[in-house]
């Protein structure tokens, strides 16, 4: 029986899911390469591996699962090649001293790789039309530049769209579509492209539903949603002159800034971990004891991504006015909406519903500017 029950153990353990890397490392013998893992949106290191006198290490990697995952090798500080792992993959990997690596026994590995220089050759194109113009560059060269910047630009993203409708199913077409250029401009920035982000999750839903990395396309999806639906609401915004506004409060209530309406309306953008803040509902707090009752009213939106410290902090704070947060923090479509660049910033609405002040954060001269709209 004890022979059985080992013998059961040794199966099981054979049954964790592995992928196999024989890798060489040019001009690298006897040296410490470490792998790490990326968890999410960090990388966590994994082991630091010796390469022997020929600069060869030969590693099995347990994975989570049968999700892929991305997998990196540093040497000497620096990436020298990645990875896309599945499990009873088995990688050959070749690192020259100068120059691409070389992988084989991988498909996602060799699109991730495809996918990464293609991206980069992109971004060197782009900079160098960028700094081919400056100050002293005619109105006609600056013009021809930007036309070529365009081009190129679309001509990269067509690439991108084909190589996500091409390979619906692999996890890099999730890679393409978080790439950016720079913070302005991502490959996939338009509202229209709310589509392809959500047929690429739909497809890859099927075959990785709780991959981490699916998990974080959709929460893009969710967001992109969200500020699709509140733009389209902004395109209503005329009806009630200012960008309305339908956020969870503390009790999971969707509290919608319009049903204000017809009231004096101080909107609040805040975090409870700013000592500051606290101190201004301090002053929030009198003013809206004194004029409550005569039709002021807060609408509080919080950018605190960990919602149960924000609710327990209103809770505590016996915070009487509306409170809200979606929990996306500055990715927050209330952040767009009114183009909110730092906290605490506030904004008083008038019974019209025009915003006619901002930021005035000094008590008297907020009561002032309340007074005179009641």
């Amino acid at each position: 029986m004890i022979w059985l029950a080992a013998f059961s153990l040794l199966a099981a353990c054979d049954k964790t899911p592995v992928a196999q890397v024989s890798a060489t490392f040019e001009n690298a013998k006897d040296s410490a390469v470490v792998l790490q893992k990326l968890n999410y949106n960090r990388l966590v290191p994994v082991d630091t591996i010796k390469t022997d006198a020929a600069g060869r290490i030969h590693r099995k990697i347990k994975l989570t699962g049968n999700d892929p995952y991305f997998y990196y090798f540093y040497l000497g500080g620096n990436p020298v090649a990645s990875l896309i792992l599945r499990p009873s993959d088995k990688v050959t990997l070749t690192v020259p001293a100068s120059g691409p690596f070389v992988v084989e026994g991988s498909e996602e590995s060799t699109l991730f790789q495809q996918v990464n220089n293609d991206f980069a050759a992109a971004a060197a194109d782009l900079s160098a039309l960028s700094s081919s113009v400056d100050e002293q560059s005619s109105e006609a060269e600056i013009k021809a530049a930007n036309s070529r910047i365009s081009k190129r630009y679309i001509d990269y993203k067509r690439e991108a769209i084909k190589h996500v409708i091409t390979h619906p199913r692999s996890i890099t077409s999730a890679v393409v579509l978080f790439q950016k250029f720079s913070d302005d401009l991502p490959v996939f920035g338009q509202e229209s492209d709310a589509v392809i982000f959500q047929s690429t999750l739909d497809s890859l839903s099927k075959v990785y539903p709780k991959s981490e990395y699916v998990l974080a396309l959709r929460d893009e999806v969710d967001a992109r949603r969200k500020s699709l639906e509140l733009s389209n609401r902004l395109g209503e915004a005329y009806e009630i002159g200012f960008p309305d506004l339908v956020l969870p409060d503390v009790d999971g209530n969707t509290r919608m800034l319009s049903d204000l309406s017809g009231k004096v309306i101080l909107v609040s953008f805040w975090s409870v971990g700013q000592t500051e803040h606290k101190m201004l509902n301090v002053d929030l707090m009198d003013l809206y004891r004194k004029y409550h009752d005569q039709g002021l009213e807060i609408y509080q939106v919080s950018l605190d991504i960990d919602k149960p410290s924000w609710a327990a902090t209103v809770r505590s704070q016996g915070l009487p006015w509306i409170s809200v947060n979606d929990g996306y923090g500055v990715e927050s479509p209330s952040v767009a909406a009114y183009n909110i660049v730092k906290i605490p910033t506030l904004y008083v609405i008038d019974r019209k519903g025009d915003i006619v002040a901002s930021d005035v954060f000094e008590k008297d001269a907020l009561e002032s500017v309340i007074r005179k709209n009641m």
